[in-house]
């Protein structure tokens, strides 16, 4: 049977089946990442609209972090309880405990790394207390959908993502109505749709999780950082540096008001950012199950695959783009920006996003392989290259330049993961 068949009510023809499951599969997949980067996209539609552009550079600075704080998260605990499919029933629920517990730990870390940054940066501290709690929860939230695409319960991580998009909508469309927008009633919003995404989750996450506070140890994380995710850890705190040195360098030496030109010119890529940090999640549990089973032609289909889907939204996110910025100008436009930067910053950051869905699959897979260390090192050198690049060229040419910085560290990542894909292939196939 077709996944189709019960939502949609029909036979589908014995041709169609796989392109159809493919399409539901990613469907439903994207379907709550694309849901969040909507809502996020309408928080930046209202916030530029009735924000200063300082405080606007600092709402968009957070999205910055927080999704730093997700990678961290995912690859420190998500890739063990990954990995751990393939042991046994009682070495697979030890560590599932041991990063319940451990996950506790890091969101409260990224909790104080948001409200340290943002009084680095001299934000007000009430909002910046918020938007930290903020930074938590979202991190904790994530952590818990990716468990549940890890335990085949896609659904419910769909309907976490759900939730938060529908709540943080309806609070934003009550402050407009209500003509009450700031920076500080804007993050009491994004905290109770956090709070809220944690409800679908259900009451067998949350016995998982109490158990895991109760019996779990964090000390048993010990081996599996230094067997596993120190190296997942280096690879994804290089490559953070790498893709988003121009948000910090240009966040801190020229300010969050110069940030937000970049911000606002990069809002319009934001669906096809957050699925490109979404769909590994869902990913990479395939891509583990067909290693580690000597399916290599089942590894390479979902890499196929995956870059097909990456390519699709990326494809929609340009129509949007379009649109919005030849069609709509003014719901962009309003605080004097200019259409010409903001339509070569987006034209820029297509550019970034559009490298970035090629080497994505392929460094997914090298995870799902166990290619950790040698990705790691692939990040120190795109990491050296892209903030020595964007410093420069940020020093000599400013803000919008520097992303150039950021297309340099892209490409030498995709060079060697693809070098690094096809020698693992040469050996293995």
């Amino acid at each position: 049977m077709s996944l189709l068949e019960p939502v949609a009510g029909f036979k589908a023809p014995p041709r169609l089946k796989p392109l159809l499951a493919k399409a539901w599969r990613y469907g439903l997949s994207t379907s709550g990442p694309v849901a969040t980067s909507g809502a996020h996209f309408l928080a930046s539609l209202i916030f530029v609209r009735d924000l200063a552009a300082g405080e606007f550079g600092l709402f968009s600075f957070v999205l910055v972090i927080v999704p730093f704080c997700m990678s961290l998260i995912a690859a420190a605990a998500v890739i063990p309880v990954t990995r751990s499919l393939g042991e046994p029933a009682d070495i697979r629920a030890h560590i599932n405990a041991t990063c319940l517990k451990f996950h506790l730990l890091l969101s409260l870390l990224a909790t104080l790394c948001v409200f340290g940054l943002l009084m680095a940066v001299k934000a007000a501290p009430a909002p910046a207390s918020l938007l930290a709690v903020f930074g938590g929860l979202l991190t904790a939230r994530w952590f818990a959908r990716c468990f549940a695409y890890v335990r085949g319960d896609m659904h419910r991580a769909v309907a976490s993502d759900m939730t938060y998009a529908v709540i943080l909508t309806a609070g934003l469309v009550a402050l407009v109505l209500a003509h009450r927008v700031t920076l500080f009633s804007g993050a009491v919003v994004l905290v109770l749709a956090a709070l809220a995404g944690l409800l679908p989750l259900g009451r067998s996450y949350a016995k998982l999780q109490l158990e895991a506070i109760r019996d779990g140890r964090i000390r048993d994380y010990l081996p599996i950082f230094r067997d596993l995710t120190r190296w997942s850890l280096l690879g994804v705190f290089f490559t953070e540096v790498t893709v988003n040195a121009h948000a910090y360098l240009v966040t801190f030496f020229a300010g969050p008001g110069a940030f937000a030109l970049l911000a606002l010119g990069m809002l319009v890529m934001r669906p096809i950012s957050l699925v490109q940090s979404a769909l590994p999640d869902l990913e990479r549990p395939i891509m583990t199950r067909a290693a580690a089973a000597g399916d290599l032609k089942g590894l390479a289909r979902t890499e196929r695959d995956f870059l097909a889907a990456l390519l699709a939204v990326w494809t929609g996110t340009m129509l949007l783009a379009g649109v919005l910025l030849l069609g709509f100008p003014q719901l962009l436009l309003k605080k004097g920006y200019s259409a010409h930067d903001v339509i070569l910053v987006s034209l820029l950051t297509a550019t970034i996003m559009m490298i970035r869905n090629f080497r994505t699959p392929l460094a997914v897979k090298l995870q799902a392989v166990g290619e950790f260390k040698a990705l790691a090192s692939i990040g120190t050198t795109s990491c050296a290259m892209s903030v020595l690049a964007t410093f420069a060229i940020l020093m000599l040419f400013g803000p919008i330049a520097s992303l150039g910085g950021i297309i340099a560290g892209e490409l030498v990542i995709y060079y060697w993961v693809r070098r690094l894909g096809k020698e693992w292939t040469a050996r293995h196939g």
